[in-house]
């Protein structure tokens, strides 16, 4: 009874304790909320199981090469694979497939994935309508068949009941639909499923496009799995005469490996920020228990024990707390799903995040054991002794020198914990900023793509194919503010295309065993010119490189340099490894960053649509003017006009590409900007705080120095210099603080090195600065003090 009365005490003391209770519970719902926002992230990324059965028991398996230590299999590899192992239960495999629905309005490109039928064997779940198909429809020349994902179902048909008797065209064919996956299964962000249906050719073995997914025997772990797969890796590259292995990761491990360092940073920053909003919350209710001296002694006197008003004090403060946390709930609501618009496309699992029972568990907890703390400690810093002589003394107008010093020490650690949170924020930026200026090897503006992919009888022949694509530049070229126009397979940036290993005529200038990767590209039109992309030496292609004509490559810089180091390749000849299919280097150009910001430049390999003809193309655009709208818009007639059934997709312009393969860095360094602001904003409040009581509490102090002849000027400037010593004091140990914080900041740091003193420099001033404003109005105060009235009353 004795606690339920504390708490309804507690509750009317929330409502009339003014300004202080409202910047108590502000602070807290801004620790309590930010700290839950990412929490939820947290949570759902890395800590909420896959959904899956026996989660731990899926890895993935990879070819090794030199160049790559996670490549997709070849067909015939994953046969192998599958059948010499003795530590996996079943295995998969799985390509992405992009196919064009016709005949359900209007046409669209569709995301799919082409897998082997042992596809749920792997994964262990079920259809949520009808059946995934069989062995017998997985093979060359089977009846088609397609399984929908939930997403799909609902978006495309309504989620009609009646789904598994529809029949789909699919790039011109036919596919009877037999399943829906269940709700909350995705696999490559695929919207349907299709047999892979491809015919087991040894001539195959150096094509790489599989991915495979294995799931272990019970009992099996991921080293042991590893080690076996490495010997068959060993074996089969013997009796193949390959340099290539095999290696097996944790599925779990190949989804949020990546992303577990930089969100375990942002856990840590948002503690951080909650650690300096208990600390302002310590200082308020430290300077409301100086303030209640006199209330709490009398309590004392009548009887009342140190429990009794610890657990007065705590009611008080989890009220408070709790309050917090409620609206710091709705805060963190509002923030993952501003969070999710940023990070849909760059954090996996992303679709995932919410706030679920355990999140509102953690936030109930962090307030009660946030509540208890600060509620505690302003009975710790009050001994009774004090308590019991400010009765007898009358005197509730000046507070201990024990409160002020303590309420400086605290403002020094929120100095110090924000200056950590700042510099590490800085660095990301200045990382983000020097990333963006790095050379893409492409001029972006003005630049815009669109896909196709003409499917269907029609195109069968390879030759209408490429006729198709030369009809469409043709025509594509005289629209008006267009200035050149191109086709790629697959745009730099975007999205990878397919590469190999290479050979060079006479002799390789590399050791046995490493050979380099090279990216295959190809493209039609004015492509470079279109990209912006120079010409180093000879020529490109022109009238002269047809189907018939002997076939030639463009290589970039970077290759040129690894085949013939400080000689002339115009005129050398290539090879895929292990094959005789001889190409002529014809020109040498610029290098671009085909895999990103990030990534260096790869050695790249162009060739002729002409000679080499791909059905499904990237059409690329440069306009005259910065809004591609109407071009886009004469564009898609065009394309109508030629075929009424192929939608334009994917539009967008090069610049955002460039913007999105910088994602990551971009969303890390946004974040970490924003908890740094609010931790020095936070830290700020506590420095006018600390500051303001500190002036109250030497009231008779300053009026006895301006009674002594001192200038109003010269207190101001008391008080502003004990408040930058405080800051100073703090930007010192924030500083070694913050060694240690960028040594985990290393790896996601590219262009900058984790002491840059202009960072350091820049965030010290900035915070002595702010410092200084948030010593300001107080110490205008401190200047104005009449020493009549504060004489007459002491």
């Amino acid at each position: 009874m004795r606690v339920l009365h504390d708490f309804r005490f507690a509750i009317r003391t929330l409502f009339r304790g003014g300004s202080v209770a409202a910047l108590v519970v502000l602070a807290f719902a801004l620790g309590i909320g930010t700290t839950t926002a990412v929490f939820s992230i947290f949570n759902s990324v890395l800590l909420k199981p896959l959904p899956f059965p026996k989660p731990d028991e899926l890895v993935l398996v990879f070819d090794t090469q030199p160049a790559c230590s996670t490549c997709p299999a070849s067909f015939p590899k994953y046969h192998d694979w599958r059948d010499h192992n003795d530590v996996f239960s079943a295995m998969t495999g799985s390509a992405p497939r992009q196919v064009t629905l016709t005949g359900q309005g209007e046409p669209e490109r569709v995301a799919g994935v082409s897998a082997t039928s042992t596809f749920l064997d792997v994964f262990q779940v079920q259809p949520r309508l009808g059946r995934w198909f069989t062995a017998g429809e997985d093979q060359p020349g089977a009846g088609h068949v397609a399984v929908l994902s939930y997403r799909f179902w609902i978006r495309r048909f309504s989620g009609a009941p009646n789904i598994l008797a529809q029949r789909l065209m699919l790039d011109g064919e036919p596919y009877q639909v037999i399943g829906v996956m269940p709700e909350d299964f995705t696999h490559r962000n695929a919207d349907l499923f299709v047999p892979l249906a491809r015919k087991l050719d040894p001539a195959t073995r150096g094509s790489h496009f599989l991915t495979v997914y294995a799931r272990m025997k019970p009992g099996v772990t991921v080293e042991r799995a590893a080690t076996e797969m490495r010997a068959v890796g060993r074996t089969l590259a013997k009796e193949f005469g390959h340099n290539h292995g095999i290696d097996v990761k944790s599925y779990y491990e190949v989804v949020v490996g990546a992303v577990r360092g930089p969100l375990q940073i942002l856990m840590g920053a948002v503690f951080l920020v909650l650690l300096i909003a208990c600390a302002n919350v310590a200082n308020l209710l430290l300077a409301a228990g100086l303030a209640r001296r006199r209330e709490l002694a009398i309590r004392l006197a009548l009887g009342a024990g140190q429990w009794d008003l610890a657990r007065q004090l705590t009611a008080e403060a989890i009220v408070l707390a709790l309050t917090g946390g409620a609206i710091g709930l709705l805060l963190a609501m509002w923030a993952i799903r501003s969070f999710l618009v940023l990070a849909a496309n760059v954090l996996p699992r992303a679709s995932t995040i919410a706030i679920d029972s355990r999140v509102v568990a953690f936030t109930a907890g962090v307030s009660l054991i946030v509540g208890i703390f600060c509620g505690l400690w302003p009975l710790l810093r009050l001994r009774t002794r004090e308590l019991t002589s400010s009765v007898r003394e009358g005197d509730t107008r000046t507070g201990s020198g024990a409160g002020g010093r303590f309420g400086n020490g605290l403002v020094v650690a929120e100095i110090a914990i924000a200056f950590s949170l700042l510099v590490g924020a800085g660095l990301l930026l200045k990382n983000l900023l020097l990333l963006e200026r790095r050379d893409t090897g492409i001029r972006t503006e003005r630049l815009v793509a669109f896909d196709l992919s003409p499917a269907g009888a029609r195109y069968d022949d390879p030759a209408q194919v490429s006729a198709f694509y030369r009809e469409l530049l043709e025509r594509l070229r005289p629209v008006r503010g267009v200035q050149s126009v191109a086709a790629t397979s697959h745009l730099p940036m975007y999205r990878f295309g397919s590469n190999g290993e290479m050979q060079r005529e006479g002799g390789n200038p590399w050791a046995a065993g490493d050979s380099p990767l090279v990216e295959y590209n190809f493209i039609g039109g004015d492509y470079f010119k279109t990209m912006g992309i120079p010409l180093l030496q000879g020529r490109v292609f022109d009238a002269r490189d047809g189907a018939k004509s002997a076939p030639v490559v463009v290589i970039s810089r970077a290759m040129a340099q690894k085949f013939w180091p400080g000689e002339d390749p115009i005129g050398r000849r290539v090879a895929p490894a292990q094959s005789n299919n001889w190409f002529t280097v014809v020109g040498v150009v610029g290098d671009v960053r085909s895999f990103g910001l990030v990534a260096k430049s790869p050695y790249e390999f162009y060739q002729s649509i002409e000679q080499q003809p791909v059905s499904a193309l990237t059409v690329v655009l440069r306009t005259e003017n910065d809004d591609p709208g109407v071009t886009i818009k004469s564009a898609r007639q065009i394309v109508t006009s030629m075929d009424p059934t192929l939608p334009i997709t994917t539009v967008q312009t090069m610049e955002q590409v460039v913007s999105a393969s910088v994602g990551q860095p971009r969303l890390m360094s946004a974040l970490t900007a924003l908890f740094g602001v609010l931790a020095g904003l936070l830290a700020m409040v506590g420095v006018y705080g600390v500051t303001s009581y500190n002036v109250r509490r030497q009231r008779r102090e300053f009026g006895i120095r301006i009674a002594l002849g001192a200038e109003p000027g010269a207190v101001q400037r008391v008080v502003v210099g004990r408040g930058l010593v405080v800051a100073s004091i703090g930007i010192a140990l924030g500083a070694l603080g913050s060694l240690f914080l960028t040594r985990t900041l290393q790896v996601m740091l590219n262009d900058v090195q984790p002491t840059d003193s202009s960072v350091f420099a820049t965030n010290a001033v900035l915070v002595l600065v702010v410092s200084m404003l948030a010593c300001y109005l107080p110490a205008r105060s401190a200047g104005r003090v009449d020493p009549m009235v504060v004489l007459r009353d002491n």
